[in-house]
């Protein structure tokens, strides 16, 4: 260990020292979509055999192919009998931490760039750390990762909130690109939230929640609408005066006044529902109208509810599916899944909310109110798959009345709109000069025929350039890995970075020997580490590597081979901090003690530092692995063991870790104290 420790730390040092470079972003100079039918969304019209330049990431010229030159050094695409078209995208969607992950068989990212959506905006990022999404939303624009241009709100403001004043501007202050707002807001959170926002400067968007109701959400001017089915709760008689003590208490009792009231109309033909709801629908769309207000789709999830509840077997055989995580699959199938435990006794309401949204549909564009594409998926547990769930959203909207131009201009010139009243820059979704260059290239003419957007011949996101072949290669399942990256103070006060590769058990092949190569690519390149230098855990199926120094600031690709198999993950060093070493001389049991049970309280003092911070328990055998440890826990500083953990006559030694975060795939920052034996008579 001695010798390839020594080789490491001078093999890391010439890493450090290496240039910058760009690992993954296609770059070069201009390129050329060359005699292209050009579908420019300025008008519902075709342009024939049209030349488009790009330089960077933006469009220079645009002009008959005879009269555009095209300089020697381009790269040429032969545009000849295709289309080109804006980029999509999909307004109203979610990442999770998990995005870069194995917990998908393909990421996301790839998912909708493959789909020829270069454009998603994040309306509330889920898991523990919404701070995440700035990271790939800058790792994107650098080319250090690939994916769609991301717009993003913060933590979702829910309710309940002490003090709504300061999530806001933290937000702001944080460049978040607007606020989410949510349905347990009280009327006073609300005003607030929105009053300080309009102070600030910031975008504000979200549910209409319950307390205020429309006529609160108009009055007091938020920004956008985020589905079209808020509208329906317009239509419920409850007490919006009323106080619940949690989220689920409030819509438990709104759930339960929708079933009393429209219970009736469940089972009826479409006109009796018609009669009853029409007037007040249309009243609505004109009050939302009259406020300049867009609001997002998100119509196609009503359908993909329906038959989950009533075919499920069809839902489960879409090929598409493959690309949704297995651990909602599995979650489906047990009849666990987000939206069968949602409509639990109540399935005959889903397909009621389905009509009751395509009629609001209706009233808001007959009243002419500006419609955004959204599709709500991102999770992984709504049963949508990223970038394919906006060409079924434009298939709703076109079934259901829009023509085709009508429905792309949802996800690209009205997306537009919203983001430069967003941040006064929505400098995409026409082709025209100087807009970013987002560019689909399809083999027909899709506004006769909107099914050819669902299989482009390429796609270029923010100048980037893929073809049918890098775009089929990214959403070819390969093998499972997830990969991370920590700073860790040691003990011995000294710092490191750790790389961690975890391979996913969908992977059959014998470990380690199965895996042939590990490949990490850092800030600044490949760095000088191969798979003989990882040491493997086969209890975890996890590669690791401690390596001297801390990490350079960045994204981090890990890339890993098996015959004519791989695979990738990504990770993020976006902060290195030096979390204190605990303080052994506070621990209990102290070095060497003797127990007299086997269900002792261990308790340990906090350091002190300006972090949240997490604390682990680690108990391990004195000369062998892990028996036992908690999860990390904020701010804990003692824990009992369970009784059924340690044994009479044995010797173990413990330890305290302490984190930036109590999610593994969030941790940057990390330290642990010396080991401590212990003995249990």
């Amino acid at each position: 260990m001695g010798a390839k420790w020594f080789r490491l730390f001078f093999l890391v040092l010439i890493f450090w020292f290496q240039e910058s470079a760009g690992v993954w972003a296609q770059t070069g100079n201009i390129t050329a979509f060359a005699q292209v039918n050009l579908v420019p969304m300025t008008a519902e019209t075709i342009i024939p055999n049209q030349t488009v330049l790009v330089n960077g990431s933006r469009i220079i010229a645009i002009g008959p192919s005879k009269h555009i030159d095209i300089p020697k050094d381009a790269s040429i695409i032969n545009g000849s009998n295709a289309y080109l078209v804006p980029g999509l995208s999909d307004m109203h969607m979610h990442t999770k931490p998990n995005w870069l992950s194995g917990d998908w068989p393909v990421s996301p990212f790839y998912l909708y760039l493959a789909s020829g959506v270069t454009t998603i905006r994040d309306f509330g990022p889920k898991g523990r750390s919404p701070d995440n999404v700035l990271h790939w939303r800058e790792g994107i624009k650098k080319g250090e990762l690939i994916g769609p241009t991301i717009y993003t709100c913060g933590e979702q403001l829910r309710g309940y909130i002490n003090n709504p004043e300061e999530m806001v501007r933290i937000q702001k202050a944080k460049s978040f690109d607007f606020i989410k707002l949510y349905s347990y807001l009280s009327h006073d959170e609300f005003h607030r939230a929105v009053s300080t926002a309009k102070e600030i400067g910031i975008y504000t968007a979200g549910h209409i929640p319950f307390q205020v109701g429309l006529e609160g959400v108009l009055s007091e001017g938020m920004d956008e609408i985020a589905h079209i089915e808020e509208l329906f709760w317009e239509f419920v008689d409850f007490d919006r005066s009323l106080f619940f003590n949690s989220e689920q208490d409030w819509m438990s009792y709104v759930i339960r006044a929708t079933f009393q009231q429209y219970e009736p109309y469940l089972q009826s033909d479409t006109k009796t529902m018609e009669a009853a709801l029409d007037n007040k629908m249309e009243m609505a769309a004109k009050k939302v109208k009259s406020a300049s207000i867009p609001v997002c789709t998100t119509l196609f999830l009503d359908e993909v509810i329906v038959e989950k509840l009533f075919e499920p077997e069809t839902f489960l055989s879409k090929p598409e599916n493959k690309y949704l995580p297995k651990s909602y699959l599995d979650a489906f199938r047990q009849n666990r899944g987000k939206h069968q435990m949602q409509f639990l006794g109540g399935e005959a309401f889903a397909p009621f909310k389905r009509r009751a949204d395509l009629m609001l549909f209706h009233h808001l564009e007959k009243a002419g109110v500006p419609l955004i594409l959204g599709t709500d998926a991102g999770t992984g547990w709504m049963g949508l798959v990223p970038g394919l769930s906006v060409h079924k959203e434009l298939r709703v909207l076109t079934r259901n009345g829009f023509t085709p131009y009508e429905a792309i201009k949802t996800a690209t010139v009205n997306a537009a709109i919203v983001v430069e009243d967003m941040l006064g820059k929505g400098d995409f979704g026409t082709i025209e000069v100087g807009k970013r260059a987002d560019l689909l290239l399809v083999d027909g003419n899709p506004l006769k025929n909107i099914e050819v957007l669902s299989i482009p011949q390429g796609v270029m996101a923010a100048g980037r350039w893929y073809d049918k072949a890098a775009l089929q290669k990214m959403i070819t399942p390969g093998i499972s890995v997830t990969g991370a990256i920590h700073h860790v103070y040691e003990a011995e006060k000294y710092s490191s970075t750790y790389f961690e590769i975890l391979i996913g058990k969908t992977f059959t092949g014998k470990l380690p020997g199965a895996i042939e190569s590990i490949t990490v690519f850092g800030p600044k390149g490949k760095l000088p580490i191969d798979k003989d230098d990882f040491t493997y855990l086969s209890g975890l199926r996890d590669f690791w590597i401690k390596i001297p120094g801390t990490p350079a600031i960045g994204t981090y690709r890990f890339e890993i081979t098996s015959h004519t198999n791989s695979g990738a993950a990504f990770d993020y060093q976006y902060v290195v901090k030096q979390i204190p070493i605990p303080d052994s001389s506070t621990f209990f049991p102290k070095n060497n003690d003797k127990l007299d049970s086997v269900t002792p309280t261990f308790t340990w003092q906090a350091v002190k530092t300006e972090l949240p911070l997490f604390y682990r328990l680690v108990i391990n055998q004195n000369h062998g692995g892990r028996v036992y440890s908690t999860r990390h826990v904020k701010n804990m500083v003692s824990h009992t063991v369970p009784s059924d953990v340690l044994k009479s006559g044995q010797t173990y030694r413990w330890r305290i870790r302490i984190a930036d975060s109590d999610d593994w795939l969030n941790i940057q920052n990390r330290s642990h104290s010396n080991w401590n034996i212990f003995h249990v008579p």
